[in-house]
């Protein structure tokens, strides 16, 4: 397979691929292979196909990549002031942990955490299954492109009946490179039955640096347990980021799912939540706060394959300037999920004159004793409003924070964690200082 018949123009390839094979065990080696000629028999995504019809890949595709070599910290005093103390952290620079970076030493009794790579030399049975039960989104050619190229990861795994106070931060940090370089952010977490813990993903960069990160996080939930779990991302503004996250969700577990997007030119989520066990709860919510010319495309997929499931959706969007925001949120009922109730909504704020949003909440029930509903709503500050406050001795500037805040608060109120919960509202200040939280 030559360079010109790949998706994507990367150098270096060739090297990197056998540095990986031979660091890799007779599975990893293989579950490589397998990946990369999956990627390489498949296009990039045009906005010909459905999915992407709103987000065009074009300029990805005319641009030469090169492969991180550096795993190094460079803004050593921009993360300290970025990380709290109170937290568990997982640090991984440039998709490699560091040891060193991170809280492994102290570590509450029930959880563990190692390096993928490690775990997976090891043969880990559990992440090889998981891994091998979750099918491809709508990001398949970046999943197989990571699977095939990813270095190193993080492995969290939280114990049966444990119980995990502290919230577990995992921290992907892209740092030091150069422009046009791809990343490769690998998570597995693993939460053991009756178990409880409250897990914050971060994608984060202090460089105004163009590269790539394509992100797959694949999680899985044993029956009663109960995960809190969020995802930020707070990259460069010159950033494309192409994420992609599996849950496995068993017989009576609980997810309480979080999304917030305020960093990078172009963001692409895929989130798909397989319920494989009947009497599940989930909640899948999601803020994107964006401004300038930034692109963020939010695609949801909730598979309900077994009875007596509940789950609530509420994205919500606020957007100033020339930004443009998509939603497709689809809940897919099976004949077998009867007494399902599904709620799903996505609404917009628009800030800005030229900001656009398509959103498309979808609903495909092929069981008959259902309660579901979906819809969608975007809008404009409301001109009485404003004027209503003016006349009460609030400066329009003022007015217009009151009530984008009201729209805001409405969401960030639903995050249970008060440490997830301060972090996302600490970066909505630095995101729009007009917006005072």
């Amino acid at each position: 397979m030559t360079q010109e018949q790949l998706p994507l123009n990367i150098e270096g390839l060739e090297q990197y691929q056998s540095k990986l094979e031979n660091n890799s065990s007779v599975w990893l080696k293989a579950f490589r292979q397998k990946s990369f000629s999956q990627w390489a028999e498949i296009d990039m995504p045009t906005v010909k196909e459905e999915e992407w019809k709103y987000s065009s890949l074009a300029d990805l595709v005319n641009r030469r990549f090169q492969l991180a070599t550096r795993h190094q910290l460079i803004e050593s005093k921009q993360f300290e002031n970025y990380r709290d103390k109170n937290d568990i952290n997982i640090v991984l620079v440039n998709g490699v942990l560091w040891g060193e970076l991170s809280d492994l030493k102290h570590l509450p009794q029930g959880l563990t955490v190692s390096a993928l790579n490690e775990a997976l030399v090891h043969n880990n049975t559990e992440i090889q299954d998981t891994i091998s039960k979750l099918t491809p989104n709508d990001t398949k050619a970046f999943l197989w492109m990571n699977q095939a190229l990813f270095l190193d990861g993080a492995c969290i795994q939280v114990a049966k009946n444990a119980v995990i106070e502290p919230l577990v931060h995992i921290i992907h940090v892209t740092s030091g490179i150069a422009p046009d370089t791809i990343v490769f952010p690998r998570s597995f977490i693993s939460v053991g039955e009756a178990a409880q813990v409250n897990i914050m993903e971060s994608h984060i960069c202090f460089e105004p640096v163009p590269y790539l990160s394509n992100a797959v996080t694949d999680m899985r939930i044993a029956q009663n347990a109960v995960v809190g779990y969020c995802k930020s991302q707070a990259e460069s503004h010159q950033a494309v980021h192409v994420g992609t996250t599996r849950i496995w969700q068993e017989k009576a577990s609980s997810l309480d799912s979080f999304s917030f997007n305020h960093g990078g030119a172009f963001t692409r989520n895929n989130l798909s939540i397989l319920i494989k066990g009947e009497g599940t709860n989930t909640i899948m919510n999601g803020l994107y706060g964006l401004d300038g010319n930034q692109h963020v495309d939010n695609h949801t997929l909730l598979d309900i394959q077994h009875p007596n499931c509940t789950s609530y959706q509420l994205y919500k969007g606020l957007l100033n300037d020339k930004s443009r925001a998509i939603f497709n949120g689809k809940i897919y009922v099976h004949a077998v999920a009867q007494k399902t109730n599904a709620y799903q909504l996505n609404k917009h704020l628009l800030l800005g004159k030229e900001a656009r949003v398509d959103t498309k909440p979808q609903l495909e029930i092929f069981a008959d004793d259902v309660k579901c509903t979906h819809g969608a709503t975007i809008g404009q500050l409301s001109q009485e409003e404003i004027f209503y406050l003016q006349s009460r001795c609030i400066t329009q500037e003022m007015a217009i924070q009151l009530l984008s805040k009201g729209f805001i608060d409405d969401i960030i109120n639903t995050i249970k964690s008060d440490s997830i919960r301060g972090k996302l509202s600490r970066l909505l200040l630095k995101k729009f200082p007009e917006v005072k939280l």
